[in-house]
């Protein structure tokens, strides 16, 4: 079941969590608990504030999340899957719904940055027809 989250979500903790502790081959630090406590706020202020979403697959436990912004074009900021439950389409789901939104509200093209590092999704973007622009993928809609 994918879920609309709000600012008040019991899940937003594990996001930011989630979020923060990408891979140490993706970024230089190691984040602190200060870090994860920021990143929670600083999820919840976006949300209130900004207009960022948060779509999560959850099946009696958080099994996806992506997270985005619509402005004029569509800013994917995260999306993660559960490592037990990758390559079962879960990301693709997210990613596409992202993309019927975006285009239901007029946006121009979806972006988001990924480490090329992170094969699997640079994969998955392209199969979902994303092209590199500079350090992001950018699907033209």
């Amino acid at each position: 079941m994918i879920i609309h989250m709000n600012d008040d979500h019991p899940l937003l903790k594990e996001i930011a969590y989630l979020h923060e502790a990408i891979p140490a081959g993706y970024k230089d630090w190691q984040p602190t608990d200060l870090d994860y406590l920021l990143r929670e706020e600083s999820l919840k202020l976006l949300m209130q504030h900004e207009g960022d979403q948060i779509l999560a697959v959850v099946e009696e436990e958080l099994v996806a999340f992506i997270w985005y912004k619509m402005t004029d074009h569509t800013h994917i900021k995260s999306l993660w899957v559960d490592p037990r439950r990758r390559g079962q389409g879960y990301a693709s789901r997210l990613k596409n719904e992202v993309k019927r939104m975006s285009e239901a509200q007029g946006m121009a093209y979806i972006k988001g940055t990924v480490h090329p590092a992170n094969r699997v999704m640079v994969a998955l973007n392209k199969k979902l027809g994303y092209n590199w622009v500079g350090k992001e993928m950018r699907l033209e809609l």
